[in-house]
């Protein structure tokens, strides 16, 4: 036989893993829907390996790979926050994003400053010769 203060502390439990759950998946959503989202450099290697996705998302680009994931994870981000709320849930937008459209913020940097892509290292394709 269990005790009350045994089932207490379950549900107890049950309610702070709750918590940290969608305390997880509200930090997670803008950076998918942010991955998601168009308006970023194109990738211009190829569009299926891993090892390009990441060098694409090291350096900020679009890649086809990469959005794919994000928006698909999204959605599941979105159905598990509603899922533990109960109830229908506003989407978490990335802060650079406009909460009533969805579109970038589109701010003016000032005179000389560099643009946030100016900003960022920029992948260079290195050429890799194996010898045996």
């Amino acid at each position: 036989m269990t005790g009350p203060t045994e089932h207490d502390g379950l549900t107890e439990f049950a309610e702070e893993l709750r918590l940290l759950a969608e305390a997880m998946l509200e930090r997670v959503e803008p950076v998918l829907r942010r991955g998601a989202m168009a308006g970023q450099a194109e990738w211009s290697s190829c569009s299926w390996c891993p090892l390009c996705a990441a060098a694409a998302l090291v350096g900020g680009e679009h890649h086809d790979v990469l959005a794919a994931v994000a928006e698909h994870g999204t959605a599941i981000v979105t159905v598990l926050r509603e899922a533990l709320a109960g109830v229908p849930v506003e989407p978490v937008l990335p802060p650079e994003y406009d909460p009533e459209t969805g579109a970038p913020h589109h701010h003016s940097a000032p005179e000389g400053a560099p643009t946030e892509r100016e900003g960022r290292a920029k992948y260079v394709g290195i050429p890799v010769t194996i010898k045996q």
